[in-house]
């Protein structure tokens, strides 16, 4: 979808990030203290498993622009998820939209837009649903996008 939206040439922002589609649990200011951020992300993620995701519709996300994004079902393991990385971080502001019951997962699709029909014919042509797994647990810095942590969630039933 992001190489569609470039091709077209309607918007390269997402295929330009250099970073692979992903559900962000949370955001915190560039201030947070690294060191509590990373003992957090190990504590807390290291057992998880791979999560099954399904991507069953698009979104709009309307303001000055208008950011679209594929819509994950929401299930239980992903809301748990969300707030295991809260309740990890307790007393770090996190950003508002990442706060719980103010969180709207998603898959971004595109920058802010300030005419979206083009893009929505563009992503309607050819959507259907998909299905993937959530895999890795990642702590980024961005933009430009920096890992600076970076955990494998093996699949069911390949941990040893």
């Amino acid at each position: 979808m992001w190489h569609q939206l470039a091709t077209d040439g309607i918007d390269a922002d997402r295929y330009q990030l250099g970073y692979a589609p992903h559900i962000t649990l949370a955001i915190y200011p560039n201030e947070a203290p690294l060191d509590r951020l990373r003992t957090a992300i190990e504590d807390t993620c290291r057992n998880w498993e791979a999560l099954p995701v399904r991507l069953s519709a698009l979104g709009a996300f309307p303001g000055d622009g208008t950011v679209l994004w594929a819509v994950p079902v929401v299930t239980a393991e992903l809301l748990a998820r969300h707030q295991a990385i809260q309740i990890a971080l307790p007393g770090l502001e996190v950003d508002a939209h990442y706060r719980p019951g103010a969180w709207v997962p998603h898959v971004t699709l595109s920058g802010a837009l300030p005419h979206p029909g083009p893009a929505l014919t563009t992503l309607l042509a050819n959507w259907e649903p998909i299905t993937g797994l959530l895999d890795r647990v990642d702590l980024v810095r961005f933009r430009p996008v920096e890992v600076l942590q970076s955990l494998s969630c093996p699949s069911s039933g390949s941990r040893s």
